[in-house]
Parts: structure tokens; C-alpha cells; sequence
């Protein structure tokens, strides 16, 4: 995983603390990067991935135009 933060890459699956532990919250699945502490949302970053395909589709399509 690559930190939207800071940028720094880390195995989220090498973590001991992972998630809710180190922020407080509970049921946020967060993962928070070893490096700043910034809370990652594996959910989120799937939806990031969805959106840039999409914008991409689109580009193609007009540019085809």
C-alpha cells in the first residue's frame, strides 16, 4: 500500500497495529501508514481506482470524437 499522505510504501498485511488500534476508533478499518501515522481506507482507495478508469474511458471517448 502507498500512503496517500506522505507516499510512503508499506505491506499493510506486515502491520501489527493495524487499524482501529492505533487511532481509537472502532470498526473504521483504516490502515494508518507506519511512517506519519496518516489513516489509509483500503475501501477508499478502491473507489479512487473505480473514478481514474472512468476518467480515463471518458478521455479516450472524446478524444475519439
Amino acid at each position: 500500500m502507498k500512503c496517500r499522505m506522505c507516499g510512503f510504501e508499506f505491506d499493510e498485511s506486515q502491520l501489527e497495529n493495524r487499524g482501529c488500534s492505533s487511532c481509537g476508533k472502532h470498526g473504521c478499518n483504516s490502515i494508518h501508514c507506519p511512517n506519519c501515522g496518516f489513516a489509509n481506507s483500503p475501501e477508499l482507495d478502491q473507489e479512487f481506482e473505480f473514478i481514474k478508469k472512468l476518467k480515463d474511458k471518458l478521455k479516450k471517448k472524446s478524444s475519439t470524437n
